[in-house]
């Protein structure tokens, strides 16, 4: 019986399909908000006021990945894209920053990148 082990981080573009994937950090974390505020009402009254919808943001670190990995990212700068982790969660977003870190003594970078989600409509 044949076991598939499955450790990486997938980038696709959601309009050519590209792809990238690398090993991953441990660390993915993940926010959530809603916008809002509270407003004041008549007779002093305080109101929770909110705009339908959640902003979610992604954070990442592709391990050790050539060159040509980190130009090919900063090349999809503000592009939509979709994230797959090695336990299936999926996320559809973009993003606006790409931080490559040299590794010591290597060809190697590390690379940091900041999804901020997005709707999109996953079926007919």
């Amino acid at each position: 019986m044949a076991t598939l082990t499955l450790d990486r981080v997938w980038i696709n573009r959601l309009d050519t399909g590209e792809a990238v994937a690398a090993y991953s950090g441990r660390d993915r974390p993940q926010t959530y908000q809603a916008d809002g505020d509270v407003e004041t009402f008549a007779g002093g009254r305080q109101r929770a006021v909110t705009i339908e919808g959640e902003q979610g943001t992604v954070s990442l670190t592709l391990r050790q990945v050539p060159l040509a990995t980190v130009v090919l990212l900063r090349s999809w700068k503000g592009l939509p894209v979709q994230v797959r982790d090695h336990r299936g969660q999926s996320w559809a977003g973009v993003f606006f920053t790409v931080t490559p870190s040299e590794l010591t003594e290597t060809n190697w970078y590390d690379v940091a990148i900041t999804v901020r989600t997005v709707t999109v409509a996953e079926g007919v």
